[in-house]
């Protein structure tokens, strides 16, 4: 991976409605986190549309996004995510680098300051 990817991949893209800084990585695997939990989800149903569609159109990869495309996705999943977050429904464990890992609540469900 060359320096300016690394970089582009670390790069914090924005601040989540939690109040956690979200880099270029941890958006795309979220939203990736998201697609599979879709995916299983219709799957279980017998609905293939979702799945049908990337494989028919394409998809380029959410790693492969700017950070303003990613963020643009994030707006349209971000209750999903935390409420599939929040009820355990999500496909796997977020990434290591999640910022989700240190979040520390208070009473009003936000990011705890100092």
């Amino acid at each position: 991976m060359s320096d300016f990817r690394e970089q582009e991949v670390n790069a914090i893209i924005g601040q989540d409605n939690r109040g956690l800084d979200l880099t270029h990585y941890v958006l795309a695997e979220r939203i990736i986190q998201d697609d599979i939990r879709l995916m299983l989800k219709a799957h279980a149903v017998g609905d293939y549309d979702f799945v049908s569609t990337r494989f028919g159109q394409g998809h380029r990869g959410y790693h492969n996004m700017t950070g303003g495309e990613l963020w643009a996705e994030w707006g349209d999943i971000e209750d999903s995510w935390y409420g599939a977050y929040e009820d355990g429904e999500l496909p796997y464990a977020p990434v290591d680098e999640d910022p989700i890992h240190v979040l520390e609540e208070d009473e009003n469900g936000e990011v705890a300051k100092g």
